[in-house]
């Protein structure tokens, strides 16, 4: 008969062996194998044709405001009316403005009959002036040949200096009330602008696409009222790569289509090409040639570019630009190695060329029929076990 506690001893190893065994372990660390995406590398041809995702933009947008503060009187426009130059938009209550207006009016006509005085009284003065100095010139003469007392040529000479301070004093006079005028006229001006600020005209041939107020609304100075796009066909703004940029010209033609207009193409030219970078990209507007009032400001939008290499087709390795990182030491890309019951990514350095609408073209670092990552490189390192993903 078996001793129970020889069972006991027993059981304990084959406990033991059956967790190692655990089929739950095993596929816990199945499961800690990363699956990535993958691609592999293969030859393609390049032709040259790029294209590159925009939107449609108007050639001209304002965003119109007053150039004083207000209450809105009228609005004159609704939201698509096409306006021509110089037509109101829009006005304030201009009663206060008025006022004001009137105001300086009167100020300068008062001005103006202020110069009047003095100049009279500048011509009375200079009468003066004269006579004293004549009679202060005839005394000194008789002076001279003791033909008058001292007392009677100092009286003389006192009424010419004194008749000469007069003249002086109103001249001064004239000067002033001239200073006077022309700041009144300056404050007319002032005025004559506040009146015509209470209104907004369409500063070009255009089409409403905003208004921000309504009627009765008081406004501040310089805040957005509404917005006017010119019309005719609007600009194409893209973003174009730094590794593309150097290929884009202005002038150069250019193939653009929109995706609301299925089957139609436009022809348009570079018209400004950006020197700074807008994030990875670098702006670039196409001014369009074909006339169609269906293209709006807003449309999203392709531009094909033909690059100066289209007449020479070749082949080249092509890598997705998802599949390759860029750190201190340039672009890398991760390969994948091994069988396929022990694969491992390396981080490969690669140089690659231009962007192309297939990808990155490989100029070194990488040959066909190698498997590189296509995705998730934020999460891999150099060495990491991993597996194929396979899609569904």
């Amino acid at each position: 008969m078996i001793n129970p506690k020889h069972l006991v001893y027993l059981a304990v190893p084959m406990l033991m062996l059956l967790a190692c065994n655990n089929p739950e372990q095993e596929e816990v660390n199945t499961q800690s194998i990363r699956p990535v995406r993958y691609t592999k590398i293969a030859s393609s041809s390049l032709e040259g044709k790029h294209s590159y995702t925009g939107i449609a933009k108007a050639q001209q947008e304002a965003s119109l405001s007053f150039k004083v503060g207000g209450t809105i009187n009228k609005i004159s426009v609704k939201v698509g009316d096409r306006v021509k130059r110089g037509k109101t938009l829009a006005s304030l209550d201009a009663t206060d403005y008025q006022v004001s207006y009137s105001q300086s009016l009167a100020s300068a006509e008062s001005s103006k009959a202020q110069i009047e005085s003095a100049q009279a009284q500048m011509q009375s003065a200079k009468a003066n002036y004269q006579n004293a100095e004549s009679n202060y010139k005839r005394f000194e003469k008789l002076y001279e040949t003791n033909s008058i007392s001292i007392s009677e040529f100092e009286q003389a000479k006192s009424a010419y200096q004194g008749a000469e301070a007069s003249y002086n004093a109103a001249k001064t006079q004239v000067e002033a009330a001239k200073a006077g005028e022309k700041s009144s006229q300056s404050v007319v001006r002032s005025a004559s602008n506040q009146v015509s600020y209470t209104k907004i005209t369409a500063p070009f041939d255009g089409i409403i696409t905003r208004i921000n107020v309504e009627p009765n609304e008081l406004v501040g100075q310089g805040n957005p009222v509404m917005e006017i796009n010119s019309l005719g066909n609007p600009n194409v703004e893209i973003g174009v790569p730094e590794n593309a940029i150097s290929e884009i010209k202005s002038g150069q033609q250019v193939v653009v289509t929109f995706n609301s207009l299925h089957h139609h193409s436009f022809s348009g030219l570079v018209d400004e090409i950006g020197y700074s970078s807008a994030g990875t990209t670098y702006p670039v507007t196409v001014r369009l040639t074909d006339s169609d009032e269906r293209i709006r400001p807003g449309m999203p939008a392709n531009a094909t570019f033909t690059y100066s290499d289209h007449d020479s087709v070749k082949s080249a390795l092509l890598v997705p630009p998802s599949a390759v990182g860029q750190d201190e030491n340039g672009n890398f890309v991760y390969q994948i190695q091994g069988t396929s019951d022990d694969y491992v990514c390396r981080k490969m350095t690669v140089k690659v060329g231009k962007l192309t609408d297939a990808g990155f073209e490989v100029i070194s670092g990488l040959k066909s029929g190698d498997l590189v990552a296509s995705a998730g490189l934020n999460v891999l390192r150099d060495g990491m076990q991993v597996s194929l993903y396979q899609q569904k």
